[in-house]
């Protein structure tokens, strides 16, 4: 196959994959994992498939799917309430803006964050590379001492004695969940039950039972940055948090942000969505930079990819332009489908949706995940419900992940 072959293989795969991204953003539930696993399983379980031009474009599509996710995933997080792990700390201070009509700012706020995350991050690529593996390698025996650490210091946060034990209460919940989840036999893609339930139906539930309304929309929105200095300073704490993340395993971008809030102090609901955008699109690029220099994927989807094809320093090079090529095309689309937002949600009926997505979770996880991932889902749906009516964090629930793995490294 020539090169010019390979380059229009790659252009048609990237623009699939962008596109997919699309969906899985604006559909909460239907996780880019288990798309990825989709992918990978057609691409091996038929043989004519099977070769290096397939290879080639299945893991083209599912990184440029995984970039346009990132951004995508903001649409109903900030306009609907919906959310999954990676966009869940988008949905208050997006939701704030939202009651100010100011909805449309938030996604742009947030598409800008993602572009600067990917941009960013492809463009110090050579430096991190030089530093990720021997950086990954003096700090591996202290894994369970930062994510204790970590955990321990979103209790410390706390305003008051209740929130305290709330926030206790809700890791206890999540970290013992996680624990029987990962032990449990004969249940495929345990992540797919398990993060549905937490942030995305729990989310749904939660608009249900509130019987959430809409406030009109501005449609014209500008970003002014009156302080680049701060917005700089925002952008190289996001860079810095998901550079952690990918060292580190069972760091997501709810811990990623709670770092970055201890550097920066309390922040604005914009500047908090900008922050957000840079973490969750910097350490979905990071993913492949560790993958490819220790073979270790912090993420999902990322890690589909290696069982699709090794990376080279000629792919991984590609990789890095797929997802800059991703991002600005996710970037624009976000400016174009976040006013197609203000009127969906001029018109929706807002309990037609959640029941409709709540059905369409179940029916995947049934699936793929069958008869006890639908137990799964049913109680990480409940121990979700927790922050929701008490009012705390959502970032706490990542404890079903952080929790198992400090006990496999103590």
């Amino acid at each position: 196959m020539t090169e010019l072959a390979y380059a229009a293989v790659s252009i048609i795969a990237a623009l699939a994959g962008f596109a997919a991204g699309i969906i899985t953003g604006i559909l909460p539930g239907l996780h880019i994992n288990l798309v990825a696993v989709v992918v990978a399983s057609l691409l091996y379980g038929n043989r004519n498939f099977a070769n290096p031009e397939s290879s080639l474009a299945a893991a083209v599509f599912i990184l440029a799917m995984s970039i346009s996710h990132v951004f995508h995933d903001f649409l109903p997080s900030i306009f609907l309430g919906f959310s999954e792990s990676e966009a869940a700390l988008a949905v208050l201070p997006g939701h704030r803006m939202l009651l100010r009509g100011e909805g449309r700012k938030a996604a742009m706020l947030a598409a800008l964050g993602a572009l600067i995350g990917v941009v960013a991050l492809a463009g110090l690529s050579p430096l991190l590379l030089l530093i990720i593996k021997p950086l990954f390698a003096a700090t591996k025996s202290y894994v369970p001492l930062i994510l204790a650490s970590i955990v321990i210091l979103q209790v410390a946060r706390s305003q008051t004695i209740k929130d305290a034990a709330v926030k206790a209460l809700i890791i206890v919940l999540a970290g013992t969940f996680g624990l029987v989840v990962f032990r449990l036999p004969n249940l495929n893609q345990p992540l797919l039950p398990m993060f549905s339930g937490l942030f995305g139906l729990s989310s749904l539930i939660g608009g249900l039972l509130h019987k959430s309304s809409f406030p009109i929309q501005h449609s014209n929105a500008e970003i002014k940055i009156k302080k680049p200095l701060a917005a700089a300073k925002t952008a190289a704490v996001g860079l810095l948090s998901s550079s952690l993340m990918g060292l580190f395993p069972s760091l997501g971008p709810a811990q990623a942000a709670l770092l970055g809030t201890v550097v920066l102090g309390k922040i604005r609901a914009p500047a908090y969505v900008f922050l957000l955008g840079v973490i969750s699109s910097a350490s979905m690029l990071f993913a492949l930079l560790t993958l490819y220099s220790f073979g270790k994927a912090r993420n999902g989807s990322i890690a589909v990819m290696e069982n699709i094809m090794p990376l080279t320093k000629d792919s991984t090079i590609l990789f890095l332009i797929v997802a800059v090529i991703a991002a600005f095309l996710s970037c624009m689309s976000v400016l174009f489908l976040s006013r197609l937002f203000i009127q969906l949600t001029a018109r929706i009926n807002y309990a037609l949706l959640s029941w409709a997505v709540i059905i369409l979770i179940a029916l995947f996880v049934a699936a793929f995940s069958g008869l006890i991932g639908l137990l799964v889902l049913a109680v990480a749906a409940a121990i979700g419900m927790v922050p929701v009516l008490t009012r705390s964090s959502r970032q706490l629930l990542m404890a079903c992940l952080m929790v198992p793995v400090i006990g496999y490294y103590v």
